[in-house]
């Protein structure tokens, strides 16, 4: 309110100050909501272009969360902006920790010419721009900020003071080779704007031998940049060569992570498109839902690098969000499916198991957002719980009294032996890094070992087994090390195997009674991997296998914990195993000797930063306590082990993971005799990312998840009246003919598309 307020009057006192407000549009709804008599004040402020808002509605993480909210986030962002006197096309981004490889397509899409980075560039880049690469081949003249966002803040307010200041930020650039104009950002987190500072620019403009100092705009600067000679950087950026990219974030205050993954894929992937299918009004509930997820997109929320209070504050919305999103179902389902019928929300076919009035029931195959019936029959080939072993037609899984299990896969004959090895280490970090402890007497054995059969077949066998894990209770007094005490978490662990599935199904739940500490679990690679294979936004990411490492002069040590949306897979190309995780975002496929692919569970720290880390060069906030990030008490995890031929691509990974998260919906109510409806894609790889109810149809995201050029062929009963390829932007790029609801659509590799149908 105080930004806001002082902004207002310093613009209306003065014609030539400039303001950015951090490329979001939320603040304006925060202030208006407080302050509404103000809105004509600020939206002459804007038009005038002395403030400038958006693109953005917040400034997400770009892996936190999924690619269709960084679309929402910069459509709400420049909707906002517009309406209220014009947005910022730039793809402003500078303080998120790391950026995803698609982002320059998605600014493309929107017409942006130029983005803006600071964290995760790496030593390759040495000037004060480059040219920015999908993997789709899309290109964005990107500006570096090498001396980070707030190089200018606190800039002298007298003429002598100010040029001084200026001519040792000119030195300080040189190294990136700027050209003739030159960028210095006067601002920083949580700084309010300097108001003698328009008199301090102009009295201190002819002391510098020529060089002219003006308060201007990021795109007047951007429009300087040349559109050639710069170097080229493809894909993520995720480097901790000069600034942090707190890698740490990904497994932090896991809980509020889980729960904001589930009411994103209740809303994406059940809620709209079953909206757009039934034609339920549901439009003033999603955007509701959309404007909480979208809320807890901010990096900073949804990283988990806050106080105590904004982690709950998250969660509730989240909450909210789910709750909303389902609300939506239930009212939608019933007009597409009663009972005796199912709805398949994946845009391919699917067979699954679904459960009604307490029994398990096969259905069998049901086409792409389609219903079917839910009389399946005999399922073939059953599965089978003997004592402590699960088997079907495809896999066998044998668990052992150390809690671990080996798998063998009878389609390619594999063993996978040890797999799921718990593996607690002490963390002496925060909430940005892990900080591990001297390695000490490793954690203490497992205890008390049970194993029961809970279901024994045919259509789904499982077993659980209970046992203690025994581990130091946290850190010594001086948290060098870890404390001699010792503690138990009492460990429930279910396997799951459903009759002629692949696919394994894990949940696990730990009582964590301990600090400061990273509990994850391993597993073995009975085959060598130069890579790994994990969904980011729009892409599957691959990264190879590397060891921690710090470049000179870095102040953060690169640890090769990576992110991913819902799995990642790790293949020699004959046979591979994917780790597919509900709101489990944090990986690493551990170099040296037998490879082993470890998930992070949990990370309990107690301080939002601190100074004291052997894998940081000192604070990355403020040093607050945070003790509700420790995770004391129960915690529940959900994730599953996918077995395969091949790699990723042609074992169909992507479309696996769809599969494990996102149910086939048993129906509700009369039967329904209604027009079939129904959207399958083909082939394997093109992906529907989001099927979005309109007023006059239906707008549907596809992306060919492939490095290689396809054919989409989308088969849609609906009939339709018209339909044609848009951009994210919702400009019209050409009108796509149709015969028999059949739609075919050529792909560049990674190439995202919207088709709007028209009904």
């Amino acid at each position: 309110m105080d930004l806001w307020d002082e902004l207002l009057a310093l613009t209306e006192a003065d014609p030539d100050f400039r303001f950015l407000m951090d490329g979001q549009t939320v603040v304006i709804d925060d202030y208006l909501e407080v302050r509404p008599d103000a809105k004509p004040r600020l939206e002459r402020a804007v038009a005038r272009g002395q403030i400038q808002v958006g693109p953005w509605y917040t400034l997400p993480d770009e892996f936190l969360v999924s690619g269709e909210t960084l679309i929402r986030d910069l459509q709400r962002g420049i909707a906002s902006a517009d309406a209220h006197g014009g947005s910022m096309r730039v793809g402003y981004l500078p303080d998120s920790f790391g950026h995803a490889a698609q982002m320059p397509q998605l600014y493309r899409q929107l017409g942006f010419r130029h983005a803006a980075v600071w964290r995760g560039v790496p030593l390759a880049i040495d000037r004060v721009a480059f040219m920015w690469e999908a993997p789709d081949g899309s290109r964005i003249l990107t500006a570096y900020m090498g001396n980070s966002y707030s190089h200018g803040v606190d800039l002298p307010t007298e003429a002598d003071g100010l040029a001084t200041r200026i001519a040792a930020a000119l030195r300080a650039i040189e190294p990136f080779h700027p050209g003739a104009d030159v960028l210095l950002m006067n601002g920083n987190d949580h700084v309010l704007p300097q108001r003698a500072l328009s008199a301090a620019v102009r009295g201190a403009s002819g002391r510098l031998n020529g060089t002219q100092i003006r308060l201007a705009r990021l795109d007047d600067y951007l429009a300087t940049l040349p559109e050639h000679e710069w170097p080229l950087w493809r894909g993520e950026l995720r480097s901790s060569a000069r600034a942090n990219v707190l890698m740490g974030t990904l497994s932090v205050r896991v809980g509020e992570k889980q729960v904001y993954a589930q009411a994103t894929r209740m809303l994406e992937r059940v809620a709209e498109p079953i909206a757009a299918l039934s034609r339920v009004d549901a439009a003033a509930d999603l955007e509701r839902a959309w404007t909480l997820l979208l809320q807890n997109a901010a990096h900073d929320t949804a990283c988990g690098s806050g106080i105590d209070a904004v982690a709950d504050e998250s969660r509730q919305r989240s909450v909210d969000a789910l709750t909303i999103a389902s609300s939506v179902l239930e009212r939608a389902l019933p007009q597409l499916a009663g009972d005796g019928q199912a709805w398949n929300p994946s845009a391919f076919p699917r067979a699954g198991l679904v459960e009604v009035g307490g029994s398990l029931i096969r259905t069998p195959v049901i086409s792409g957002c389609s219903v079917g019936l839910l009389a399946g029959g005999d399922p073939g080939i059953s599965a089978i719980a003997r004592s402590m072993r699960l088997e079907n037609a495809l896999l066998t899984c044998e668990l052992s009294p150390d809690g671990t299990f080996t798998v063998v896969d009878r389609q390619t004959g594999t063993r996978y032996p040890a797999l799921h090895r718990l593996v607690d280490e002490g963390d002496a970090g925060d909430e940005y890094n892990f900080s591990p402890t001297p390695a000490g007497t490793p954690p203490g054995p497992v205890r008390n070992f049970s194993s029961t059969i809970s279901e024994s077949g045919p259509l789904r066998a499982r077993l659980e087994a209970r046992f203690d894990y025994v581990v130091p209770s946290g850190l010594s007094k001086d948290r060098r090390r870890r404390a001699d005490a010792e503690t138990t978490l009492p460990v429930r662990l279910a396997l799951s195997l459903e009759a002629e599935s692949p696919r394994l199904d894990i949940e696990l739940e730990v009582i964590n009674r301990a600090t400061d500490h990273r509990l994850r679990v391993h597993f073995p690679l009975p085959f060598s991997v130069t890579q790994s294979a994990a969904d980011t936004p729009f892409d599957v990411t691959r990264r190879p296998v590397l060891a921690a490492r710090r470049d000179p002069g870095s102040p953060e040590l690169e640890l090769p914990t990576y992110p991913m949306w819902s799995f990642v897979d790790a293949s020699d190309g004959r046979v591979g195993l994917a780790v597919i995780t509900d709101g489990l975002h944090e990986y690493e496929l551990l170099a040296g000797g037998r490879q082993e692919l470890a998930l992070t569970l949990l990370r309990g720290v107690g301080w939002l930063s601190r100074d004291d880390l052997t894998t940081r060069t000192g604070h990355a906030g403020p040093g607050l306590e945070t003790p509700g990030a420790q995770l004391l008490g129960e915690q529940r995890f959900r994730y599953s082990l996918f077995f395969h031929a091949g790699d990723w691509e042609r074992a169909a990974v992507w479309r696996a993971a769809e599969a494990a998260l996102v149910p086939i919906l048993p129906g509700r109510g009369p039967a329904v005799v209604t027009p079939a409806s129904g959207i399958e894609l083909e082939p394997d790889c093109i992906q529907m990312t989001a099927c979005i109810p309109r007023p006059s149809g239906l707008d549907l995201r596809l992306l060919n998840a492939s490095d290689q050029p396809r054919l989409a062929t989308v088969r849609c009963i609906l009939h339709l009246a018209g339909a044609a390829w848009i951009t994210l932007g919702g400009e019209l790029r050409e009108d796509v003919g149709f015969q028999d609801g059949i739609i075919r659509v050529p792909l560049r590799p990674w190439e995202i598309a919207t088709l709007r149908l028209t009904r």
